[in-house]
């Protein structure tokens, strides 16, 4: 039987080296490490009994009549966009997306995780494959560079394992069995598509804050630097400078006027930082750069992309052209929806509100009241007649897309992340899933209240040898109190053609991506 089990959105970064509230969430005792290792030991552990409890051969044996997994790991994984820590400092920064800035980057979040690094070791040592899917906070994994630090050091892990529960290996194979351990660490810039019909995508390029027009080479004017999105500009420029908010949190930003000015209070008033000034500075830097670094599309580069696509998953031409076609067009192609999303607009309308109130008053001194109304109706009447398209219509389309992603490649699942809402549905004999989030999100700064009750994962099994329109089982299952527990009744539905909700909920507002949370009210 073959495993296909994904996670994602764990948005693991450089540890926060204080102990104070200033970026709590980023410090060690916080960290989801040692819960994801303990799952994917768990995990381990069911796939081992689901191939009747024999001994498992490990990476240096054929394997035969054994149960495989493969392990998505699907997007966001890493989080390139959270400050770095410098001289024992966390640094906010905006660092070219390039390689000579991404190793070192991704080098220290590795050196600051080694229990899951370790854990990720234990999963390919035992013979099973780890694939990893860019996200848009990690994007630069479609970077060879960073690509083989991650693959050493994940190799180094599973070798580490394989000497411990083994020391007499032969030395003399030692590059060979390296080489195979290798091959199981896999990279997908885009989509990954498994021999049994799933697609597994992060789904960033349906939410127009944070898709790139060539996912496979997301390159900008300059050469080997990755065009930056409107989120990952708020993310370094906005968010990251805000750290008495915790950005995997929505609800954490979307208070009252009240709210804010009381969370302003309690934790701004005496700590030297700013809150206007961060929010202030970080809209217009990001919106400077969105327009600075604006790049049109070309019709070679997007052929080229689809090409490469294909060849690095295997899905044929045309389904990976018609999924192209699903893509939302990037933020910087809608500079107005940007400015709606930053708050700029309403900052305009005041701004020229108060120079025609100023122009008012200078010709006409005696119609001091009437100038006054002037700014608030035009922000009134703008308010009313350009509405702000609500937050959850970004995750609807997501949502959509996984239907049509469906359509254009013939799946029997298609597997999502991004939303950081679980989600789990059989609909017509095809799972549309979401992996949900894994990451350090707690309803107070203080990091007591964990919102996660249990963790998400999409598990779906296939058995070995099967036809091709044989059907998958499984779907999304949650790991609490230390072991798996479907999610509802989620199995695949008896009566294929009906659709059947198995594993969805209202979206908390907790649950909700970090890329634009700071941004609504």
């Amino acid at each position: 039987m073959h495993h296909t089990v994904a996670i994602s959105d764990i948005h693991l970064c450089e540890l926060e080296p204080t102990a104070g509230l200033w970026m709590r969430y980023r410090q060690a005792p916080y960290s989801p490490d040692g819960e994801i290792a303990a799952m994917l030991d768990a995990l381990r552990g069911e796939v081992l009994q689901g191939a009747g409890g024999a001994r498992r051969p490990d990476a240096r044996g054929s394997g035969a009549g054994r149960d495989e997994l493969t392990l998505v790991l699907n997007g966001d994984i890493f989080d390139l966009d959270a400050p770095r820590v410098i001289e024992n400092e966390s640094v906010v920064h905006d660092l070219p997306r390039d390689a000579a800035h991404a190793v070192p980057a991704m080098e220290a979040i590795l050196r600051d995780h080694p229990v899951f690094v370790a854990a990720l070791g234990r999963v390919v040592a035992d013979g099973h494959t780890v694939v990893f899917v860019a996200g848009n906070h990690d994007i630069q994994l479609t970077l060879p560079e960073v690509r083989e630090v991650v693959k050493r050091r994940v190799v180094d892990a599973a070798l580490d394992e394989l000497a411990a529960r083994d020391s007499a290996a032969p030395a003399g194979a030692a590059g060979a069995l390296r080489e195979a351990l290798a091959a199981r660490v896999v990279f997908r810039a885009w989509f990954h598509r498994t021999r049994d019909g799933v697609i597994v995508e992060h789904g960033n390029q349906y939410d127009s804050y944070c898709s790139y027009r060539y996912p496979m080479a997301p390159f900008g004017k300059n050469p080997g630097e990755i065009q930056p999105t409107m989120g990952s500009l708020v993310s370094r420029l906005l968010v990251s400078r805000m750290g008495y908010f915790n950005p995997h949190v929505d609800s954490s930003y979307m208070l009252t006027g009240f709210g804010y000015l009381a969370h302003w209070a309690r934790y701004y008033l005496l700590s030297g930082r700013s809150l206007v000034l961060a929010f202030a500075v970080g809209a217009l830097r990001t919106m400077v750069e969105l327009v600075r670094r604006r790049e049109p599309w070309r019709r070679a580069l997007r052929r080229a992309d689809r090409i490469a696509a294909a060849r690095e998953t295997g899905a044929p031409l045309d389904a990976v052209a018609r999924h192209a076609r699903l893509f939302a067009r990037p933020a910087e192609d809608c500079l107005g929806r940007v400015a709606r999303e930053l708050w700029l607009d309403r900052l305009g309308l005041v701004l020229l509100g108060v120079l025609a109130t100023l122009v008012c008053l200078w010709w006409m001194p005696a119609g001091l009241a009437p100038a006054a109304l002037l700014a608030p109706t035009l922000l009134v009447a703008y308010e009313c007649t350009v509405p702000k398209p609500p937050l959850d219509a970004v995750w609807q389309g997501v949502n959509r897309a996984a239907r049509r992603v469906a359509r254009a490649h013939g799946a029997k699942a298609v597997v999502f992340g991004h939303t950081h809402n679980p989600e789990g549905s059989w609909e017509g004999g095809v799972f549309f899933g979401n992996t949900g989030s894994w990451s350090a999100a707690f309803e107070d700064i203080e990091c007591t209240r964990p919102v996660f009750e249990a963790r998400p994962l999409v598990w779906l099994r296939s058995e070995d040898g099967a036809a091709d329109d044989a059907p998958l089982d499984g779907g999304l299952v949650m790991w609490k109190d230390a072991r798996f527990q479907p999610w509802r009744a989620d199995a695949r539905p008896p009566v294929p053609g009906k659709a059947e909700t198995t594993a969805k909920r209202p979206r908390p507002a907790a649950l909700r991506p970090q890329a634009t949370a700071a941004l609504r009210s």
